[in-house]
């Protein structure tokens, strides 16, 4: 049965919208995640913006919301932004949604908020449900922040930017990522860094809601044994930049220390010689030699 809308705006006593433009965040998988204020601000504007209008009909049906919908998505934003504009300056009151979750991010509106500031229209967002937030708080890594990059790139010059990125990372790099694509971009990932750690999230929210907390290795091994993979995904790769730098000085110190131990010094003063160079303790150092050297 469809919600009582009435019973909404009587608990939430606002007073009739005002003109102008409502960034409304929705659902991104289970439609109960939504905000009173939400469905409050839908029932109520006089026109949706929505990527697929099929989409958004299962919120607004199963919330009783007859708001006209409008489709607005990349491919027809710059023909239908004129009408929009028109639209507030006669007094309307317009929301914009997505497919699911917070607008704008990874999706279109951009335009039309530049253009909505530019004529000095009001601007309003609806919080609610957003993927990279509910992902990134299910990191067995995430500490206090965390960058996010939205879909992986296909082009090999961006993709080269993207992996530059990740290894000088100091946080947590979240991705979105195709169902088709996921294991050749995991595998980019891994030829070009090796292995590292990483989440993966598919379906969040829904009812066959999946999370990998391991190792990219481990990852790809676990996705190539299904058939297909279906859903929406996002990923997270553990900051790097501290990783990769500590490779590459315990690569250094391995070479520098063979080169004294071929010229008669032995390991306790390599080591305390190699930490006032690395800025290290002479335990440290040690412990290094003692590990790799052949």
């Amino acid at each position: 049965m469809p919600l009582n809308i009435n019973y909404i705006s009587d608990l939430l006593n606002y007073e009739k919208l005002q003109s102008g433009l409502y960034i409304v965040s929705t659902p991104i998988g289970n439609l109960s995640d939504i905000t009173l204020r939400a469905l409050k601000v839908l029932s109520s504007v006089d026109i949706i913006l929505c990527e697929d209008t099929r989409i958004s009909k299962r919120l607004t049906i199963k919330y009783g919301i007859n708001t006209k919908l409008i489709s607005f998505h990349k491919f027809n934003t710059r023909k239908i932004i004129p009408s929009i504009i028109t639209k507030l300056s006669k007094g309307f009151s317009i929301a914009l949604i997505s497919d699911s979750g917070t607008p704008l991010i990874s999706d279109p509106g951009s335009d039309l908020i530049n253009e909505c500031n530019n004529k000095n229209f009001k601007v309003t967002s609806i919080p609610g449900p957003s993927a990279t937030t509910a992902s990134i708080v299910l990191s067995s890594f995430y500490n206090s922040s965390f960058s996010f990059h939205g879909f992986f790139p296909r082009q090999k010059k961006e993709i080269k930017i993207v992996i530059q990125n990740l290894k000088k990372s100091l946080y947590p790099l979240i991705f979105f990522e195709s169902p088709k694509r996921i294991i050749k971009t995991l595998k980019i990932i891994q030829n070009e860094i090796t292995d590292c750690r990483v989440t993966f999230i598919r379906e969040l929210t829904k009812k066959y809601e999946e999370i990998f907390n391991t190792t990219l290795t481990d990852l790809i091994a676990e996705l190539e044994k299904r058939e297909k993979i279906v859903g929406e995904i996002s990923f997270i790769i553990e900051p790097l930049y501290e990783k990769i730098n500590s490779d590459l000085n315990n690569q250094e110190i391995i070479e520098l220390a063979n080169k004294l131990l071929n010229q008669g010094e032995n390991v306790s003063n390599i080591s305390k010689e190699l930490s006032q160079n690395f800025g290290m303790s002479k335990r440290e150092i040690y412990q290094i030699l003692i590990k790799n050297m052949k």
